[in-house]
């Protein structure tokens, strides 16, 4: 019986750990940004000057991961990427409402 209150009282640890460390999903604020004017510097910021993806520094490069879905689901919703850094809400939410509004290459 008291290994079973050991292995309760970390299964509710790691649940703390676990929902505590939750990200807050982005929200757009209504925004219209586009690729050109707005999100070129966050993805080249964040994504291919460390050399991670260079291929991403065009629009072309990147327009793929965006069809697919993957940019979506690693930087939006599971925010793994970029890897090793965070995005700020700002750039959180200027990309969610990129995405909300079809992925817009120039205005």
């Amino acid at each position: 019986m008291k290994n079973l209150n050991y292995v309760i009282a970390a299964l509710g640890c790691v649940f703390l750990l676990t929902w505590g460390c939750k990200k807050d999903k982005p929200t757009c604020d209504g925004s219209d940004p586009n690729y050109d004017q707005n999100i070129k510097s966050i993805i080249n910021t964040n994504c291919t000057s460390s050399n991670c993806h260079p291929s991403y520094s065009t629009y072309n490069g990147i327009e793929s991961i965006l069809r697919n879905g993957s940019f979506k689901k690693e930087v939006l919703e599971k925010q793994r990427m970029p890897e090793g850094r965070t995005l700020s809400s700002s750039q959180l939410n200027s990309l969610q409402c990129w995405v909300e509004n079809g992925y817009k290459e120039a205005p």
